[in-house]
């Protein structure tokens, strides 16, 4: 699966965001996040099914490339990733509220 999302805030403000979220899943879900400079992989695995994705922030886009098996599709997986981007890059949400939700 591969979508794009368009931004409107700062790239940094973006960065720290999906930074938010990848502490998030890390915490929920053991999906690792490994960031170079405005690039992330994300591995992991939960409950049998293997997640990869590439993703790359800049000039007021969002490209990501998730591979998750055709049982996290059925399960709804490309649903959820892109609820989530897109909750984390509301403007509504504060940098601070998304980073409290991440479990402790």
């Amino acid at each position: 699966m591969q979508f794009e999302r368009h931004y409107e805030l700062d790239d940094t403000e973006v960065l720290h965001r999906l930074q938010a979220l990848t502490d998030y899943w890390q915490a929920k879900h053991g999906i690792v996040g490994i960031w170079t400079g405005r690039s992330l992989l994300l591995k992991g695995r939960k409950m049998g099914v293997k997640y990869n994705a590439r993703v790359t922030v800049g000039g007021g886009t969002i490209v990501a490339e998730v591979e998750a098996g055709f049982l996290a599709e059925k399960l709804g997986a490309p649903a959820y990733v892109e609820r989530k981007v897109d909750d984390y890059l509301d403007p509504s949400n504060t940098l601070r509220s998304l980073q409290d939700r991440v479990p402790r």
